[in-house]
Parts: C-alpha cells; structure tokens; sequence
C-alpha cells in the first residue's frame, strides 16, 4: 500500500521550477501527481493535481475513470490526500 511518506519520498522538483511531482505507471496508465506551486491545482500537502495518461494513445483519460473528479477529461483538480492515495492505490499494485 502505497502512503502519504511514500509520496513524499518519490516526489521530485517539478519541472516549471517549484512544487513537486510524483509518476506511478501501470501496464496501461501514467499517473501523475503534482501541486505546490501556483498553476497547479493543490499544495502537495493536503490537496493534489492528479491526471491519468493512457500509455498507448497518450491521451488524458482521468474522466473515464474517475469523472467525479476530473474537469472533463484531463485533470483532476483539488483532490483531498485521501482521496489521492484511495485513487493510487486503486491503481497500482506495490
């Protein structure tokens, strides 16, 4: 089960300079997990900016799985850090 620390642990600085991101991949998804930084939708501390990539096709697919969260299709904005780890942890298996 992946945690909050694990996270953490993983995270790097992302590229526009400030905040952080995080990658976790399955067979058929990029998931990627940023905030931090003004332009991304969370702190990295309690909210998050999450977005599902379908590896093959390359496009944004969040909505196809988590519509509740995503803006249409290619974020999922203010995600609570619960729900960031229900959703990770959902998806890949460590």
């Amino acid at each position: 089960m992946i945690t909050y620390q694990d996270i953490l642990k993983k995270a790097e600085t992302h590229p526009m300079g400030e905040g952080k991101m995080v990658r976790y991949e399955t067979p058929q998804l990029i998931i990627s997990i940023v905030g931090g930084r003004r332009g991304l939708y969370g702190d990295f501390k309690k909210t998050f900016e999450m977005a599902l990539i379908d590896k093959e096709s390359k496009n944004f697919v969040s909505n196809y799985f988590y519509p509740e969260y995503s803006d249409g299709g290619e974020i999922m904005s203010w995600v609570s850090r619960e729900d960031m780890l229900k959703i990770v942890n959902e998806l890949v298996r460590e």
